[in-house]
């Protein structure tokens, strides 16, 4: 039997929305910073096992409800709601940014650059902090 890079990829996606399958990817992109860090190709060969584990059907128990979960929950639902909205401007437009930020966060751990670093963390903490103040109808 033949399988196609489409059914490949929906085979993927479907695994990568099941909550141990999501941790899992989301240790490796923890260890790819790390990787980054300290360049390591140790690391980066267990960062890329870690994702590809994430890729199998992984018979594990459920996951017991915790915060963890519902992060995950959360995050695997704002994924789908995203691929099914139309590609208009707006969703061109924050795929842009995110694709330009990745790459400055990939230049400033592959650098070791702490300042900008620390500009990132600043930027994401102001960020939260603005959200946070629009949902308590915070206006300044």
């Amino acid at each position: 039997m033949f399988t196609t890079p489409p059914e490949i990829i929906k085979l993927a996606l479907k695994r990568h929305r099941e909550p141990w399958n999501w941790t899992f990817h989301c240790a490796a992109l923890v260890g790819l910073g790390a990787t980054m860090l300290t360049q390591s190709y140790l690391l980066l060969a267990s960062t890329l096992i870690l994702f590809g584990v994430g890729l199998f059907e992984l018979n594990m128990p459920e996951m017991q409800d915790n915060p963890w979960l519902r992060f995950v929950k959360r995050m695997v639902e704002w994924e789908k709601n995203w691929i099914a909205y139309p590609w208009t401007f707006y969703k061109c437009w924050r795929l842009a940014v995110t694709v330009l930020v990745a790459c400055v966060v990939i230049w400033a751990f592959w650098t070791r650059e702490a300042a900008v670093i620390g500009l990132l963390i600043g930027f994401a903490y102001l960020i939260k902090v603005v959200r946070s103040n629009k949902e308590n109808e915070i206006d300044l």
